[in-house]
């Protein structure tokens, strides 16, 4: 048995208001590295000025990332998780107990804690696995094993431009991609996969066909695919103000994801509506509206059989699902949930969205959800009640082969890495913390009094574990901040143990 001192209350942080803004941002909406397309659903990470950044010299670190503890190249080779020893329960629990009864957790029902073996699912430790508790965001890995059932793995999302009722109307079309870049899309990304430009290009080229449109044109929009409002009308308005949460759209443009304090606008897809006008202005077209950022189009339903003039396909629905999770991007978990249940045949309405959900989870899984609540797909309304038991449950089924969609989601990115990518670039970052960088990933959830951490972690004998953990009473203040640390130390006390019987 390891001694270590008895758990205090000191505080972990510098509390900087960047520091409370990282943390939230983490759990609840995309984080600012979660924007870039350069790792885990492609984030990477840049340092904040310090004060010895004066007297740096060129050979300095450029950020964290630079600083952060390296993986160690292994000893031998690799060996399958299968082939290493299964943790002792007993020894688990003694590694993970003072972590446990920090005061920073809150209330000591509240704490409910569940660690299981992903191949096997065998229990490993638990803590009021199956209390219902509030889950935040780890609330979207159910959404996502419920996604991964009603949109295959390989569907993309279509973007058209056809001929509208009038000879002098194009119709943008709708068609689930919320991610577009403002001009040519880039294959290799998953934001921004498919350009309003290369449509601009392409209608112009159609127009031009047959000599070119007679006088200017006029740019409607079609947005009855899977149609619903741009909020769920359990969240505070507060979310979307403050950039907690972008708006729920079926076409928008990847800048306009929101970031906190930076909201998306008002209406996402007039603003496709205005970098298509002007690009279509670009290529010759003479266009109504094209340079005036007040303008609207106004919103039609195409023609039935209306002759197509454009279309771009977005990236992978698992890699869209993968960037999701990985920045905690309420509004696309939330449009994605609607368009799977919808294309499973079911309606885009809330109720019935989270009703779906359920179903799925339950039959396709094979889950107990006996009291289990679910508000939202995102985890973001007030009323979601799941037990960590349930999140683990998940986890196993993405980890054990069982549910290979799921599975595919999940190593795509979906479950950013300890102290690199996602939701997790700011996260893991203590010295106690070092075991876990690079071997934990983990979906996060922070609410006002909640903080949750649900992922994988591979253990000092190379085994694979499953973790979910919540805390659901914290205190106001940076209790938030500082049960996320403890939480982080738990993970990290997994890796640091072999855990085998002492």
């Amino acid at each position: 048995m390891h001694l270590r001192p008895a758990p205090r209350r000191a505080p972990r942080y510098a509390l900087a208001a960047t520091a409370v803004v990282a943390l939230l941002a983490g759990a609840a909406t995309p984080s600012v590295a979660g924007t870039s397309e350069t790792a885990d659903e492609a984030t990477s990470t840049t340092g904040a000025p310090t004060a010895d950044d004066a007297s740096s010299t060129s050979d300095a670190p450029a950020g964290p990332a630079e600083v952060r503890p390296q993986v160690a190249a292994a000893a031998s080779p690799v060996a399958a998780v299968s082939a290493a020893p299964v943790p002792d329960r007993a020894t688990v629990s003694v590694r993970i107990g003072d972590e446990l009864g920090s005061t920073w957790l809150g209330g000591t029902n509240r704490r409910a804690v569940t660690i299981r073996d992903a191949l096997t699912g065998e229990s490993l430790a638990d803590r009021n696995a199956d209390r219902l508790v509030t889950p935040a965001s780890t609330t979207k890995l159910l959404s996502a094993a419920a996604i991964v059932t009603g949109l295959d793995g390989e569907h993309t999302f279509t973007t058209r431009v056809v001929a509208g009722a009038e000879p002098d109307e194009v119709v943008v079309v709708a068609g689930g991609d919320m991610l577009l870049a403002d001009g040519a899309g880039n294959p290799e990304a998953v934001a921004g996969h498919a350009g309003i430009g290369d449509l601009a290009a392409q209608t112009a080229a159609a127009l031009q066909e047959d000599g070119g449109p007679e006088g200017t044109v006029r740019v409607r929009l079609d947005l009855s695919y899977v149609a619903g409002p741009h909020a769920m009308p359990t969240w505070s308005e507060h979310w979307i103000r403050e950039g907690w949460s972008g708006r729920i759209v079926q076409l928008g443009r990847s800048g306009d994801r929101a970031l906190p304090f930076n909201p998306s606008p008002a209406s996402p897809e007039q603003e496709v509506a205005r970098v298509f006008r002007e690009a279509l202005a670009k290529e010759g077209i003479e266009v109504v509206g094209a340079g005036d950022e007040d303008a609207q189009a106004q919103e039609v339903e195409a023609v039935e059989d209306a002759t197509e003039l454009a279309s771009v396909e977005s990236a992978a629905a698992r890699d869209v699902l993968a960037l999701a999770l990985a920045t905690s991007d309420n509004a696309m978990v939330e449009q994605l949930a609607r368009q799977a249940a919808v294309a499973d045949g079911g309606s885009a309405e809330r109720e019935a969205v989270t009703a779906w959900i359920r179903q799925t989870v339950s039959e396709d899984y094979g889950l107990e959800l006996d009291g289990v609540r679910i508000a939202d797909a995102s985890g973001l309304s007030d009323g979601t009640q799941i037990p960590v038991g349930v999140v683990a449950d998940v986890l196993v089924a993405g980890a054990d082969g069982s549910h290979p969609a799921l599975q595919d989601v999940l190593a795509a990115g979906g479950l950013p890495i300890a102290g690199y990518t996602g939701t997790l670039a700011t996260r893991f970052h203590r010295d106690r913390h070092d075991p876990a960088v690079g071997t934990a990933r983990a979906k996060t959830g922070t609410l006002p009094g909640v903080s949750s951490l649900a992922g994988t972690v591979v253990s000092r004998d190379g085994r694979l574990l499953v973790y979910a953990l919540t805390a659901d009473d914290l205190d106001e203040g940076t209790a938030a901040i500082e049960a996320a640390s403890v939480l982080d130390e738990v993970v990290a006390e997994l890796a640091r143990c072999g855990c085998q019987a002492e």
